[in-house]
C-alpha cells in the first residue's frame, strides 16, 4: 500500500508530522521474526515522537518490543485474556460492530473501541457489511449509556473514512452531545503520495467537526430577529456569494435569476470533470433531484464529495422523494455519505425521510391531511440526519432540532407556478454561506423568510394578476426588496 519509493518507516514518520496521534501496525502476512523487526524500526519512530504504538491481533509481538498496548477483534484473544499478559498500563483496543459487543468491551475493561466498519473498504476482509453514520452512532450511543463515569470509554471509527467524509462522519456519529474522539485511517494517510499532507488535511477536517459537532444552542425571539436582518443585509449589500446549482431542467433558468435576484451568483455545473476547480470558489451547493437522471448523479456526488472537503454548506431539495423506490435510494446514499447543512422539502418529502405515513407523495406534490404534529416531525428529521430541516407549506417550518420555527409569511401563487419551491433551496442557498458553520438555522430561516415577502410584495402588485404576470412580478421584489421591508414584514415565530 505504501507507494513505490516510500519505506514504511519514512511514511509513519511522515504521518506523525502531519498531526497522527496514534500508530497501529498491522501485519497479517509475515513470519514472527520479521513482524518484530518491522515493529522494531516502527517503534523506533513512535517513541521519538512520543505517540503510542498499538500492535494489531498480536500480544506476542506487543509483549517482544514492549509496545503501548494492542488493537483485538471479535476473533482474536479475548480481552480478559489480553489484559492479563499486558497488564494494567498498556492501552487495549477493541474492535466492534454492534451495541451487545460494545457493551461486552466496555465492562470488559477496554480503552477504547473501534466501531465500523463505516463505509466499504478494500483494506481487510470484514464480516459485517458497512453501517454508516447512523449505524456507527447506534453502537456509540450504547457504548455511551453502558460506560461508567469517570472513566469514559473512548472511541473510533473506522472502514472507508478520508478527508472528504471525516467531518460528515464524525457530526452524524456524535450522540448526547460527545464526539468520537477520533478516527481510524489506513489507505486516507498510507497510500497518499504526501502522508504529512494527508495527515494534515485530515487532522483540520477533525478540529473542524469538534467545533461543529453537538446541538445547537437554544435562541430567543431577539436574537433571531437581529441576526437575520443581519444575514439578509451583509446578502443584499455586496457579498454576492457564488452558489452552484446541479438542479433539474424545468427550473435551471428561473433558480439562476432568483439568485441574482437575492444578491448571489449562480453557476449550473453539473459535468463531474470541473467538481474539483470549482470547489475551492463555491460558497454553497444547491442540489435538487427534481428531473433525476444517472448522469447527473455523479456529478451530484462529487460535487457534495469537494463541498464537504471544502466546508461548503450544502442544500439538498429531494424532490418527490417519497414518490419512486430510485429517488429514496438517491437521496438515502447522498445523506449517508455526505455532510448535509439544509434538507428542504414539502410536506410528503419530509414525511418520506421521517418514514412517516401521514403524507404521501403524487408526483412532485404532497398529498394528504397534513401531520398531526409538524414541530415533532421536522425536529425528528433534523436530529436524525444532523442537519437543518426546512419544511414547506402553508406555514414553513425551520429546525435544526434545537430551535424550531414557523413563517407564516408567503402567498398562494406560489403553489401555481413551477419552480417556487425549487427556488426556496436557491434562496437558502444564497443567504446561509455567511453563517452555515456557527448558526446554519439562522441562515436557513432567513432565506425562507426573504423569498417568501418578495412573493407577498409581488402578488400585492397591480400587475400581478395570474401565475405568469406574478412570476415575473416575483422576481422583480426579490431584487428589489429591501432591508426595511424586510425587517417589517417578516413573520416568524418560535416554537
Amino acid at each position: 500500500m505504501v507507494p513505490a519509493g516510500k519505506t514504511l518507516a519514512e511514511t509513519v514518520d511522515q504521518a506523525i508530522q502531519g498531526g497522527v496521534t496514534m500508530v497501529q501496525l498491522r501485519e497479517k502476512s509475515a513470519d514472527t521474526s520479521d513482524f518484530i523487526a518491522v515493529a522494531r524500526t516502527v517503534q523506533s519512530i513512535t517513541r521519538k515522537a512520543r505517540v503510542p504504538l498499538l500492535i494489531n491481533d498480536r500480544i506476542d509481538v506487543a509483549l517482544a518490543i514492549d509496545a503501548d498496548g494492542v488493537h483485538i477483534g471479535q476473533d482474536d484473544m479475548p480481552l480478559i485474556e489480553a489484559r492479563r499478559l499486558l497488564g494494567p498500563h498498556k492501552i487495549i483496543g477493541v474492535s466492534v460492530q454492534t451495541c451487545d459487543k460494545a457493551e461486552i468491551a466496555v465492562r470488559g475493561g477496554a480503552d477504547y473501541l473501534g466501531i465500523g466498519t463505516c463505509y466499504s473498504t478494500n483494506t481487510k476482509a470484514v464480516k459485517v457489511g458497512p453501517q454508516g453514520p447512523a449505524g456507527i452512532r447506534a453502537v456509540w450511543e450504547h457504548a455511551l449509556q453502558v460506560s461508567e463515569p469517570p472513566c469514559k470509554v473512548r472511541a473510533v471509527t473506522i472502514g472507508g473514512v478520508n478527508q472528504y467524509n471525516v467531518a460528515h462522519v464524525l457530526n452524524y456519529a456524535c450522540a448526547f452531545k460527545t464526539c468520537l474522539d477520533g478516527v481510524a485511517v489506513v489507505s486516507a494517510i498510507m497510500a497518499a503520495p504526501d502522508p504529512r499532507l494527508a495527515a494534515q488535511v485530515l487532522q483540520q477536517q477533525i478540529s473542524t467537526a469538534r467545533q461543529t459537532s453537538g446541538l445547537q444552542p437554544k435562541y430567543g425571539i431577539d436574537h433571531v430577529s437581529q441576526q437575520v436582518a443581519a444575514v439578509f443585509a451583509q446578502s443584499k449589500n455586496g457579498s454576492t456569494p457564488l452558489v452552484q446549482h446541479i438542479t433539474n431542467s424545468v427550473v435551471i433558468n428561473d433558480c439562476a435569476n432568483a439568485c441574482l435576484a437575492l444578491g448571489g451568483s449562480p453557476i449550473m455545473a453539473a459535468d463531474v470533470e470541473e467538481q474539483t476547480d470549482l470547489a475551492p470558489v463555491v460558497n454553497a451547493l444547491v442540489i435538487n433531484i427534481g428531473t433525476l437522471a444517472a448522469n447527473q448523479i455523479a456529478g451530484m456526488r462529487e460535487a457534495m464529495r469537494q463541498a464537504n472537503l471544502h466546508q461548503t454548506p450544502i442544500i439538498l431539495d429531494p424532490v418527490a422523494v417519497g414518490a419512486t423506490t430510485r429517488r429514496m435510494q438517491v437521496v438515502d446514499e447522498m445523506i449517508r455519505d455526505f455532510g448535509i447543512c439544509v434538507i428542504k422539502g414539502n410536506a410528503g418529502e419530509v414525511a418520506a425521510l421521517a418514514g412517516s405515513a401521514e403524507m404521501k407523495m403524487r408526483g412532485v406534490d404532497a398529498v394528504g391531511t397534513g401531520f398531526a404534529d409538524p414541530v415533532a416531525v421536522v425536529k425528528q428529521v433534523a436530529l436524525r440526519h444532523r442537519c437543518v430541516v426546512v419544511m414547506t407549506g402553508v406555514v414553513d417550518y425551520v429546525s435544526d432540532g434545537t430551535n424550531t420555527f414557523a413563517v407564516r409569511n408567503g402567498h398562494k401563487l406560489q403553489s401555481v407556478i413551477t419552480g417556487s419551491g425549487c427556488m426556496v433551496g436557491t434562496a437558502l442557498g444564497t443567504f446561509i454561506h455567511s453563517v452555515a458553520q456557527v448558526a446554519p438555522v439562522i441562515g436557513a430561516l432567513t432565506g425562507i423568510l426573504a423569498i417568501n415577502i418578495a412573493a407577498e410584495v409581488a402578488a400585492n402588485r397591480s400587475d400581478a394578476r395570474g401565475p405568469g404576470t406574478f412570476r415575473a412580478a416575483f422576481i422583480d421584489s426579490m431584487y428589489n426588496l429591501t432591508t426595511e421591508q424586510f425587517n417589517a414584514h417578516m413573520d416568524f415565530s418560535i416554537l
